[in-house]
Formats: C-alpha cells, sequence, structure tokens
C-alpha cells in the first residue's frame, strides 16, 4: 500500500522539526494504519483508490497535499505518542527519564492525544467539504458513507 505522507513530513507537521525525533521513530505501519483507519472511512472507498493509485491524477496530489497531509500527520502522531513514552530494548519495556526531564504521566498523555485527534477531525471536515466541490473526486465522494456524518462524539459519547 502506498504512504500519502512520509515519516519526515509526519514529523516536520506534528512536531514542528526534523530535529525532534529521527525519521525512523515513524514507521510505515503507523502511517498506514491511520490512512486505513482515518482518511479511507471518511473519504469513502471510491475516493480512497484513487488517492491510492500508483500515477494519482493532478486533483488527487493536490488535495493530499493541500488538504490531507495535516491531519493523516496530526493522526499518526496521535497514535505514535504512547510508543513514544516508553523504550523497549534488552531491558524490556521501559519509560526513559533523566535528570532534567520527567516523563509525562497517564493522563497527560491521553490529553495530549486527544488535542491531536481533535485537531485532525477538525481539518479532515474541512478535506471532505473541499472534497465535494472537486470535479472527478467530487462526483465519486458519497458523504452518507463518511463515518463522521453518521457519528459524533458529545462529552464521551457516542452518538
Amino acid at each position: 500500500m502506498k504512504q500519502l505522507i512520509t515519516s519526515a513530513e509526519v514529523i516536520s507537521i506534528a512536531f514542528g522539526t526534523n530535529n525532534t525525533l529521527r525519521e525512523e521513530a515513524v514507521p510505515a505501519h503507523t502511517i498506514l494504519a491511520a490512512q486505513r483507519r482515518f482518511v479511507r472511512p471518511v473519504v469513502g472507498e471510491a475516493v480512497f483508490d484513487l488517492l491510492m493509485a500508483e500515477s494519482p491524477t493532478e486533483e488527487c496530489e493536490g488535495f493530499i497535499r493541500d488538504y490531507l497531509k495535516v491531519p493523516l500527520a496530526l493522526y499518526v502522531a496521535s497514535l505514535m505518542l504512547p510508543t513514544l513514552a516508553v523504550t523497549v530494548g534488552s531491558a524490556g519495556v521501559v519509560r526513559l527519564s533523566g535528570e532534567s526531564f520527567e516523563a509525562a504521566d497517564g493522563v497527560a498523555l491521553r490529553g495530549a492525544v486527544r488535542r491531536l485527534r481533535h485537531d485532525a477531525e477538525a481539518l479532515i471536515d474541512a478535506a471532505t467539504e473541499h472534497l465535494a466541490t472537486l470535479p472527478t473526486l467530487g462526483a465519486l465522494y458519497r458523504p452518507e458513507e463518511n463515518v463522521r456524518s453518521r457519528t459524533r462524539l458529545t462529552g464521551g459519547i457516542v452518538l
């Protein structure tokens, strides 16, 4: 499966600089999982297939570049944060700590993930609004298939 965004782009968009993390810290499987979990159910199967085509049209490339990369980077970051909080090595799964910093607790980590997801959701909603106006992709887009138009999360309750 093709990646719509690179590891370097995820780091730059979601964390603000490429000096924060190494590209290896953002595995391809996390990007692919985010595409499948968060983009596909929103844009629909037909549009997703066009976006994932080996040679996408200029319309697809523009939509990915201008509307999908930022929310996708935020979704990837939200999936990665719990993994970044721990390290797996010969000593097992450990949490890093040091003299000049303190590891975030579970509440802070969940809050950061929630914040990233809220931002990504607002941007993916803007992307689908724009998607409906595009000539080729808009004709294939079915708003009734958009999972975000069928469900809503209010006060922690799925409606």
